[in-house]
């Protein structure tokens, strides 16, 4: 009897163990995937809060700019924004 409780309790370990180690890589193959290549993605370079459901952002999506306006109900292009260079 005694033998069968250290067998569970090492296989209960490994599997602890395993579990833990896919776990780590998951987050880390996420993290890093996540992080490649931003500049092709679309990010959120300022905000300007009008009231407790409307805002209006500047949005680069690559070398392009946009101003959105969103609501609770919808989102709205605004206009193209172009550098003045």
């Amino acid at each position: 009897m005694n033998h069968y409780i250290i067998n569970f309790t090492a296989y209960t370990f490994a599997m602890i163990g395993f579990i833990a180690i896919a776990v780590f890589i998951y987050k880390k193959s996420i993290y890093t995937a996540s992080n490649q290549g931003d500049k092709e993605y679309l990010k959120v370079e300022n905000a300007l809060r009008l009231s407790a459901s409307k805002t209006i952002y500047v949005l680069k999506a690559g070398r392009e700019k946009f101003l959105i306006a969103g609501d609770s109900a919808n989102t709205t292009m605004l206009a193209k924004l172009y550098d003045e260079n």
